[in-house]
């Protein structure tokens, strides 16, 4: 007979037990990989984003619009930035103006001229309601400066 060695397999000696103090600085690390990584992905997925242009945040320019919707626009910017904005009021009880109780006294109503403005405004704004996207504002600035782009549309196209 022959006599059978089995070899024993090779063990490995625990890893001694990690400090409090190694333990916080493994999660450090951690999480700063983690930050970076996710960073450089919001890098990536914004990129296509494109970033408004310093001169559109601007009040509009002090010249007047020879066509009546961007006059009416123009005129609307001028009343929110006179008399101040606000939300959930046409007409809030300081004197101050929305977008739409702006842009329908500029146009001394509610008629056709308001509704091409307002339309016009849609289309810069992106949103499926002016009302809304007033609202969601936390400031002045967007408003003035969305009023300034949809004026400068409107003349482009002479209405």
């Amino acid at each position: 007979m022959t006599a059978t060695r089995t070899a024993a397999a090779p063990t490995r000696a625990a890893a001694p037990a990690l400090t409090l103090d190694d333990r916080l600085a493994l999660a450090h690390h951690t999480m700063d990989d983690r930050l970076a990584t996710r960073s450089a992905a919001w890098a990536v997925d914004t990129a296509h984003i494109p970033l408004e242009a310093p001169e559109l945040l601007a009040p509009a320019p002090a010249t007047s619009y020879s066509t009546p919707v961007a006059a009416v626009l123009q005129e609307a910017h001028r009343l929110i930035a006179d008399r101040g904005w606000c939300r959930r009021w046409l007409t809030g009880p300081d004197g101050s103006y929305c977008l739409i109780g702006a842009i329908r006294t500029a146009a001394d109503g509610e008629g056709p001229l308001a509704d091409q403005a307002e339309v016009v405004l849609l289309e810069v704004i992106g949103g499926d309601s002016i009302a809304r996207w007033n609202g969601n504002q936390t400031g002045p600035q967007p408003v003035l400066a969305a009023l300034g782009r949809a004026a400068c549309r409107a003349d482009r196209r002479g209405i």
